[in-house]
């Protein structure tokens, strides 16, 4: 039998050739796409959570959100308080500060409140369905709470870690426990609910998850913004 010496070179070369010798088809790449979840925390003193109870009078603590395709942000989600409150029973007291307080009543809110101390985060990986059902969710919340249909509550544990866990919860996302025992101990000595709260919850995550730091500092008031690249798993060494 005879070997045709063009036809024997050309599949010599297949490997690094970048069309078919049989086909003549330009070879196409394949990329999926990549998803993960960033779960992130401001958890800065000590002195805010003792024998696993956070005193809001020491600290709130932050946590907050967002979703990642292919390193770049999609979705963001940081719960917070953003207007005045009142002092008593059903918004009777005096208007008080914009800051989170645990003796305030329920006043608006922002799904972009700003991060500026130094952040604990967690990555979770994702597949493109949860990825799809949490974009839902994530939007869903935002909705609401823009339109003033959902506030700011510390009493009420309408907060930034209790809230961020449902929509991941929602989502089919699976995170550890964030629930533990909260107080304020300028109000009361003795813990006031237990619900999520980011001090229980960072404790959790850490216990099986790898832990990245990350300081907006030098950013300023940092927000996660879509269209972003994800400056804390998504940063270019």
């Amino acid at each position: 039998m005879t070997t045709n010496p063009r036809a024997a070179e050309s599949w010599v070369r297949i490997g690094s050739s970048e069309t078919s010798p049989t086909e003549n088809k330009v070879r196409a790449q394949v990329f999926l796409d990549s998803y993960y979840v960033v779960v992130g925390f401001e958890v800065n003193d000590p002195k805010a959570f003792k024998d696993d109870i956070q005193d809001l009078s020491v600290d709130y603590g932050h946590a907050f959100f967002y979703l990642v395709k292919n390193l770049v942000i999609k979705k963001s989600f940081s719960f917070g308080p953003n207007g005045p409150g009142k002092h008593g029973l059903f918004n009777t007291g005096r208007v008080t500060t914009y800051k989170k307080d645990g003796r305030q009543n329920g006043r608006p809110a922002t799904a972009d409140y700003s991060i500026t101390e130094p952040v604990k985060a967690f990555k979770i990986s994702i597949a493109a369905q949860q990825a799809v059902k949490l974009e839902r969710e994530i939007d869903k919340i935002r909705a609401q709470i823009y339109a003033g249909s959902v506030e700011y509550s510390a009493l009420m544990n309408d907060t930034c870690a209790e809230t961020a866990k449902e929509v991941l919860d929602d989502a089919d996302v699976e995170t550890p426990s964030g629930s533990g025992w909260v107080k304020h101990s300028g109000m009361l000595r003795f813990p006031l609910v237990y619900a999520a709260n980011p001090y229980k919850w960072h404790k959790n995550f850490k216990a099986s998850h790898s832990e990245r730091n990350f300081d907006p500092g030098a950013l300023g008031e940092w927000i996660p913004v879509p269209g972003e690249r994800d400056p804390i798993f998504g940063a270019k060494k």
